[in-house]
């Protein structure tokens, strides 16, 4: 990044933070579109940048705020960084020309003709075209030549609109003279709708190529059937709203093919946090059907749906804004992709199952950013469910030291439990087994004469809060799963998959034909149900399980259990598999019989997470792959729990 870029950010985010006494650095993220850490960053370069003039600080409790020590020096530095901007990407400046002298040029240009007019080596300008030509394809778009005729721009008018906004508007209309009582009327009507400031911008880009190309004959005659399809009544309402504040203010007539152009930015505007704006629109049976896939796509039962109705509904309008994001060839940016893979692995991967239904159902490819942002639902969803932590309702905590002290370790461990867990002090004399059975979670600072079926963690006098509240965590959560808690493995998988769930598999043989063999033994073992392989093979049809990082995740439902079936099989030599290599299979049988829906999709959630950590593991993806038995494999299953970390 440049020195002018990160002054101008800098310069971005001091104009926001010195109109507000405090701020929150989400609040600057959302407003730059940056993520939180790269706003972390700015600040250390605005107090370096304006050591001795200014300073950013953070108040705690409240946010950071703006300290200026120099005001006229101050003021003069934003005004030095405003009149020191830096010109556009050459290369796209070009491009940006070579366009405009093809769509608006007085004739058709030869190589040598445009290579003049451009003031271009004809290398430079050969060079120009192939790129704009790579460009120009995705988008329907063609330059054709004819030896000493000269070439000419082939497009349909809303192709050619697309690529103007999505490619080259800067360069084209930079400095375009767009009525200023124009623009403060239409962001008025994007105010009262809750039009976020990307979609605002959207919007009066869209109104100056439409308003540049209909002064120079150039309207919009028809809209493809497959767009008409994608506008809401609401949207085009607003897009009208717009189009006569420009009919009263201009010379123009704007028609509904133009209205509708305009209303495209506003249908694939970010989902709006305002539920009023939300009331006129209605989910189509088109998003219910593919929210239906992708959770089936995922492994959730449609249940699941009904026990999440709120979070649900929010997912689907955010659905239908990205879907007609992606039709119309809406590019979005995401600051934020990087740490929503660091940190959000198992909803990153959850987007990407969700964005594979969605290109194979309308051949459209999804983008990382617009898979960020879904993601980002995905981790609400993961955080509402996180294992629901079984909450311990009674605690009792055995010392055999004094009363002080005892008091101390109680007050102690309040901190670490839940606030309305009961938490009861016990001396150490008298204790029975049915005492302390009476209880979910027994702490003690000494050795225990009994044995007794509870949990028990001992403790010393003086503890590690923290160590001690991440075992009590790791004990709830094992324990919501009906699985029992040991010193060594905590992992869903190292207890999930047993020695008759394990096959080593021949590589000499096709992924389809281990697979297969997998199925057949764990039906003749009594794991899954006899229809279980048709099942399998009409939900493969569907689209790919090959998961990631050598990892394929087939799975569908299973009548015979009301429990999660997990099968692991291992190749020694990768094999492939919708053209990408297999070593791991891991093969679930989803539980279709009457079950705790919400332990159910907590389990799989965590299922998730483990054969991911997997997967971000190469080494121990390799070490699982060369294992000739259960034990090895066992062994190493143990470790991939997220209370090893």
């Amino acid at each position: 990044m440049s020195d002018f870029i990160i002054r101008e950010n800098s310069v971005r985010l001091l104009k926001i933070i010195s109109k507000r006494d405090y701020i929150s650095p989400l609040f600057l993220s959302e407003s730059l579109e940056v993520s939180v850490r790269t706003i972390h960053n700015y600040m250390k370069q605005v107090n370096q940048d304006l050591k001795g003039i200014a300073k950013i600080e953070n108040v705690k409790g409240k946010g950071y705020r703006l300290t200026i020590s120099e005001k006229q020096e101050f003021e003069r530095l934003l005004e030095n960084v405003e009149q020191n901007k830096v010109p556009m990407d050459s290369s796209k400046r070009r491009i940006a020309s070579i366009i405009n002298l093809l769509i608006n040029g007085e004739k058709d240009y030869t190589l040598d003709e445009m290579a003049f007019e451009l003031n271009l080596g004809r290398t430079t300008l050969v060079t120009e075209l192939k790129k704009a030509s790579l460009s120009l394809a995705t988008y329907n778009l063609k330059i054709v030549g004819k030896p000493n005729k000269g070439m000419q721009l082939h497009y349909q008018e809303m192709d050619l609109r697309f690529f103007i906004i999505e490619n080259i508007f800067n360069g084209l209309y930079g400095s375009y003279p767009l009525d200023h009582d124009v623009v403060e009327k239409i962001v008025h009507v994007t105010n009262q709708y809750d039009l976020e400031s990307n979609t605002k911008n959207k919007i009066l880009a869209f109104v100056v190529v439409m308003l540049d190309r209909l002064s120079k004959n150039h309207p919009l005659r028809d809209i493809k059937k497959n767009y008409l399809k994608r506008i809401h009544q609401h949207d085009l309402s607003i897009a009208q709203e717009i189009s006569s504040i420009i009919e009263s203010s201009l010379p123009i007539k704007i028609t509904k093919e133009e209205v509708f152009f305009i209303s495209i930015p506003i249908a694939g505007r970010r989902t709006p946090t305002n539920d009023r704006t939300m009331t006129e629109m209605q989910i189509t049976e088109e998003i219910n059907s593919l929210l239906n896939k992708i959770l089936e796509q995922i492994g959730f039962k449609q249940e699941v749906i009904k026990q999440n109705e709120t979070f649900f509904i929010d997912l689907q309008y955010h659905l239908t804004f990205m879907l007609n994001r992606l039709m119309f060839g809406l590019r979005i940016n995401n600051p934020m992709l990087k740490d929503v893979r660091d940190r959000f692995p198992v909803a990153f991967k959850m987007a990407k199952i969700a964005g594979q239904v969605i290109t194979q159902e309308y051949s459209i490819a999804v983008s990382d950013e617009e898979l960020a942002y879904l993601a980002f639902y995905f981790e609400v969803f993961i955080s509402q469910n996180d294992f629901k932590e079984k909450r311990f309702k009674k605690a009792a905590v055995v010392c055999g030291t004094g009363r002080g002290t005892a008091r101390i370790i109680k007050s102690q461990l309040e901190k670490v439990l839940h606030p309305d867990t009961q938490l009861d002090v016990l001396s150490e004399i008298g204790l029975t087994k049915e005492q302390l059975n009476s209880y979910d979670l027994i702490f003690t600072t000494v050795h225990l004469p009994m044995e007794v079926n509870k949990q028990i963690i001992e403790i010393n006098e003086i503890f590690d809060a923290h160590h001690l509240k991440k075992k009590v965590e790791e004990i709830a959560y094992m324990q919501s799963f009906k699985l029992e808690t040991t010193d060594e493995a905590n992992s869903l998988l190292y207890h999930l998959i047993t020695e008759d769930k394990f096959f080593v598999l021949d590589s000499s043989n096709s992924y389809e034909a281990n697979l297969e063999y997998m199925v057949e033994e764990l039906i003749k073992r009594r794991y899954l149900d006899k229809g279980f392989t048709k099942r399998l093979q009409a939900r493969s049809a569907k689209g790919s399980m090959v998961f990631d990082q050598f990892i394929a995740l087939p799975h569908t439902l299973n009548n015979d259990s009301g429990q999660l079936q997990i099968a692991l099989g291992v190749f020694q030599k990768q094999v492939k598999a919708d053209n990408k290599e297999v070593k791991l299979i891991f093969l679930l049988g989803l539980p279709n019989l009457e079950t705790e829906i919400e332990d159910y999709e907590q389990q799989l959630v965590h299922v998730y997470d483990e054969i991911v950590r997997i997967s971000n593991d190469r080494q121990l993806v390799e070490k699982l792959s060369q294992s000739t038995n259960y034990e090895q494999a066992n062994l190493l299953l143990k470790h991939v729990s997220r209370f090893n970390v």
